[in-house]
């Protein structure tokens, strides 16, 4: 618990009376009006309960501290622990004045101000200046009465964001996973400072919860940070009686996934704070929690969708037309932004909480023909001025990631720390392989796997963020490279012994052991899915898309465990977006339901033709469906395989002609090869 200075002025007087002190001797000791004694014993009350203790008023005149002797132990040795001096550059002071007037119970003067930072009220005048206007971004109002105070007020919304975005900016993100590790353990005074602002029980009980949360597994350090800090700040918020309005067009299904993943994490706290959580409250964290989900690349909002598919191969091949570069056919840049532009088109890039990425706002100085290549592609396939900002970024820099990454046999093996995720990691060891040849091994971890790793294996550790502690040598670098920092690596990497390592051919027994139970279970997952293939021709004589699934559903008896279930998935799939091929006479509907007993792939050439929206939002006559149907939740192995048959269909006009005219023959040929090359890439691991 962090204790303001003059708090801690009035909790030593009375560790120094422990039979109780009086009003007025405070206000004689602490030099301050009876009206600044009451404001300042209300917040006091307020602090002090985190830590079990009560402020005892006796009879209204005199004020005792109570509590266990553990407790009040505990208390000495915090404030022990504050004595050491602050020092705060402007930015830091002005982030701690947030944080202050946030969590006061009641307004605050701007002696007490000056006085917990440690400057003079001139300073502070010009900090809140610099404030006021910061605030105002995010629908707050900074008040400033010469009779009452200074205090801040606005929507419940605006205020986490802005407690969530210092504690975000002031922590290091090395500092904050270790503090997740450790409670206990100290730094320097101005990181304890913010530290100790951390609503330690709600992150500690978030951290557990996300643990266990698959779907957020692929987070990158700065994602992880901003998701617990997210999480903590709302329960803490709620838990005391500060909530959010409910919206009344809260989008139920855009943010589906995300109202489940807020469960979750609710689900790992306290009841107290559970029963306090209000529907805004949770309704909010939802829509924070898909704001930093947004630029999470691994992670795909529905890998069957062929518009977007479509959309990607052809962004894809705009930029290859613009850009030399060997774009097609790798399936990281696909899948990376196949996920992207699905998050982004379908709305998912939600204004929030703002995830700082240092290589988004170099790429155009880095990449300058790349950028504008992608930029002017986005626009002819996505239209004008969809992909800006950050969202644009982000699309340049999964481009700019599978640039120059050419193999080498030099000797000298790079350990590479980033919090920033696998997009800027990639970015930085490009670069770093083409310009320091030396460089035969570059691994890229995050700083939530340092405590993992084996030092002594790396000539070299680079780190993007200062690592408060860490014992062993590192250079810290900016994810832009300049030509200092690069001069400086030449430097060392000259320098360095090269370390044993591991023969490639010689995998460690547990990634072997890894692979093999990886392949097993993909290759049982790809024979099923061949033994259930077929190509079906319907006879019954349908005239609109719902008898059409009903007959097909009908053949499936071994597939459907619910068929209505199943069937009302898929007509709301249809009801989302236009899924006819243009020009074509086919189809890929698919969904994925708990009616669904077990995936299925197959072919269903219709009796007579009939009509259906297309994707260019005209219509086909349509012929032939290609039916994906998956359980709920979905294998990762059945994903894996079916997504790899959806990419596959729109990588070429030729395929396109494949699965609309092709019988089973063929066509059980090219699902085989494209489940075969799925497989090999485990085996190549």
């Amino acid at each position: 618990m962090l204790l303001t200075n003059r708090e801690q002025e009035m909790i030593k007087i009375m560790m120094s009376q422990p039979a109780g002190v009086s009003r007025d001797e405070l206000e004689r000791q602490l030099g301050v009006s009876r009206r600044t004694i009451y404001r300042e014993l209300s917040q006091l009350e307020h602090d002090i309960t985190s830590l079990n203790l009560k402020l005892d008023k006796g009879n209204g005149s005199s004020y005792r501290l109570v509590g266990d002797a553990m407790d009040l132990k505990k208390l000495s040795e915090t404030l022990a622990q504050q004595q050491q001096n602050l020092t705060f550059d402007p930015s830091q002071r002005q982030s701690a004045l947030i944080l202050m007037l946030l969590n006061a119970v009641a307004p605050k003067t701007m002696t007490a101000l000056a006085t917990d930072v440690d400057v003079s009220i001139t300073t502070i005048k010009q900090d809140l200046d610099i404030l006021e206007p910061a605030l105002n971004e995010y629908h707050l109002k900074l008040n400033r009465q010469k009779a009452a105070g200074i205090w801040i007020e606005g929507e419940e919304g605006g205020i986490r964001r802005v407690l969530v975005g210092v504690l975000n900016a002031e922590i290091n993100p090395y500092v904050f996973f270790r503090f997740l590790d450790d409670p206990r353990q100290l730094f320097d005074p101005v990181t304890d400072y913010f530290i100790k602002w951390l609503p330690q029980e709600e992150l500690l009980a978030a951290n557990t919860a996300l643990s266990r949360i698959k779907a957020l597994a692929d987070l990158s350090d700065n994602q992880r940070k901003a998701v617990l800090l997210t999480v903590a700040v709302n329960t803490r918020r709620s838990r005391e009686d500060h909530h959010v309005k409910a919206q009344p067009h809260f989008d139920q299904e855009r943010l589906f996934q995300d109202q489940q993943l807020a469960l979750q994490f609710l689900a790992e706290m306290d009841p107290t704070i559970r029963g306090k959580v209000r529907v805004g409250d949770y309704q909010f964290l939802a829509v924070e929690l898909s704001n930093i989900r947004g630029g999470l690349a691994g992670e795909q909002v529905d890998p069957f969708d062929l518009t977007i598919n479509l959309e990607v191969q052809e962004l894809i091949r705009e930029v290859a037309r613009k850009f030399p570069g060997k774009f097609s056919g790798n399936t990281q840049l696909y899948s990376s932004l196949l996920a992207h532009v699905q998050r982004t088109t379908g709305g998912d890039w939600l204004p929030g909480v703002t995830m700082t990425n240092p290589v988004l706002a170099h790429l155009r100085d880095d990449y300058p023909e790349l950028y504008q290549a992608v930029q002017e592609a986005a626009d002819v396939v996505f239209g004008r001025g969809t992909f800006t900002g950050n969202a644009l970024g982000y699309l340049v820099l999964y481009f700019a990631s599978v640039l120059d990454h050419t193999r080498t046999d030099a000797p000298v093996a790079i350990l590479l720390i980033t919090s920033d995720g696998p997009g800027t990691g990639s970015l930085i060891a490009g670069k770093l392989r083409v310009q320091v040849p030396e460089i035969r091994k570059i691994k890229i971890i995050q700083v939530s796997d340092l405590p993992k790793q084996q030092l002594e294996h790396y000539d070299l550790v680079l780190a993007t963020m200062p690592l408060p502690g860490f014992k062993h040598q590192y250079l810290v670098i900016t994810p832009i490279l300049g030509r200092e920092e690069m001069a400086e690596i030449r430097r060392l990497v000259q320098k360095a012994t090269p370390k044993h390592v591991r023969p490639a051919n010689q995998p460690a027994l547990d990634q072997t052991v890894t692979a093999f139970e990886s392949l097993k279970t993909m290759v049982m997952a790809a024979d099923g899915l061949l033994q259930r293939f077929a190509v079906s021709d319907m006879t019954e004589q349908t005239t609109t898309i719902a008898p059409t699934i009903d007959a097909m559903l009908s053949r499936l008896p071994t597939v459907v465990a619910e068929r209505s279930v199943v069937k009302e998935a898929l007509l709301k799939r249809l009801e989302l977006a236009p899924v006819g091929i243009p020009n074509t006479g086919l189809a890929m509907i698919h969904t994925s339901s708990q009616g669904v007993a077990t995936p299925y792939l197959g072919v269903f050439d219709l009796a007579n033709p009939l009509p259906l929206p297309a994707m260019d939002m005209g219509t086909i006559q349509l012929q032939r469906i290609l039916l994906l149907l998956t359980p709920n939740p979905v294998p990762q192995e059945t994903l894996t395989l079916l997504s790899a048959v959806s990419a596959k269909l729109v990588a070429s006009p030729a395929n396109l002609r494949l699965f609309e005219k092709g019988n089973y023959s063929q066509l059980y040929q090219v699902i085989t090869e494209v489940f075969m090359q799925e497989i090999q890439k485990i085996d190549r691991r």
